[in-house]
């Protein structure tokens, strides 16, 4: 037999309001200690984002306006991941490659590293990539060579052709062009040259029969110029696509993974080349004056 005793329902309120006081502090400091993340604290403490970007000019992505200012689709794409986590933004750009910029990621030189940077395997042993991109492969070619190659060969068949064929095709030297000519053109005479620049120096000169990148840039010589189109052709490979990546260190990695993917599938979603030449038309008219560089 249990004995009640029954308690004044002002009595009742009183005892519940005195647990709820003593209880309620600790409840919200074991949610605040479990929401903390070291890293990113750290970048709070800091007051702002160590960003890697390439020492190279690339518009639409990465380029200084006339007053010196950095922009570009890439560089708002930081600023405004930054603005989400209430921080500035500080940009690195004294890499020496696009390669060397990934290491340097993945070395913790900064927190991010961003620049139209494609996805290898090699470089995903460097730091872990983050796909925000994806652009066709596309080759700038000499017409002559590409007429001689293809002969009576169907289009539908031809860039298997390309691809094994002894094509001379130049790209930028430690690049993931430089990884992916060695993969896909086998056969090829592949020559890196130091930066965007020379290798259309060596098309034009008729140094190399071609030359390889994605096809936001190989598109952007033949809007730019459209009389090129009398002696170059531009080959796209629409089964190839080149996945541009955000890389992070491992330690920023596993502190920042989700709240960068949650950021880039929420405000940014995956682009292709079709799309950016789309969004960005006054990068890709005639005769527009800008030199370029793209990993």
């Amino acid at each position: 037999m249990f004995m009640r005793f029954p308690i004044p329902q002002r009595q009742i309120f009183s005892i519940l309001l005195g647990v709820l006081l003593f209880v309620t502090p600790y409840m919200f400091v074991d949610m605040a200690f479990a929401a903390e993340i070291k890293y990113i604290d750290k970048i709070l403490e800091r007051g702002y984002l160590k960003i890697g970007l390439p020492p190279y000019t690339t518009p639409p992505f990465y380029f200084n306006e006339d007053n010196g200012d950095l922009a570009g689709y890439d560089v708002e794409i930081v600023k405004n991941f930054a603005d989400f986590l209430g921080v500035d933004v500080q940009f690195d750009r004294d890499s020496k490659s696009f390669n060397d910029l990934v290491r340097r990621s993945g070395a913790n030189d900064f927190d991010m590293a961003i620049g139209k940077l494609g996805t290898t395997y090699k470089r995903m042993s460097d730091a872990h990539p983050h796909e925000y991109m994806n652009f066709r492969h596309a080759i700038l070619a000499n017409r002559k060579a590409i007429a001689n190659l293809q002969g009576n060969t169907p289009d539908s068949q031809f860039a298997r052709v390309l691809l094994d064929s002894n094509i001379s095709l130049g790209f930028i030297g430690r690049s993931a062009y430089d990884t992916y000519a060695n993969s896909l053109f086998p056969n090829a005479n592949k020559i890196g040259y130091d930066d965007w620049t020379k290798c259309k120096e060596a098309l034009f000169a008729g140094e190399v029969d071609g030359i390889y990148r994605d096809a936001t840039e190989i598109k952007k010589i033949v809007y730019q110029e459209p009389t090129l189109s009398l002696d170059f052709v531009p080959v796209l490979f629409e089964d190839i696509v080149d996945q541009k990546s955000i890389y992070l260190s491992t330690e920023a990695d596993i502190d920042m993974a989700s709240i960068l993917n949650y950021y880039l599938a929420k405000e940014v979603t995956i682009k292709d080349d079709t799309e950016i030449i789309e969004e960005f038309p006054e990068f890709y008219k005639p005769n527009k004056e800008l030199s370029t560089q793209s990993s």
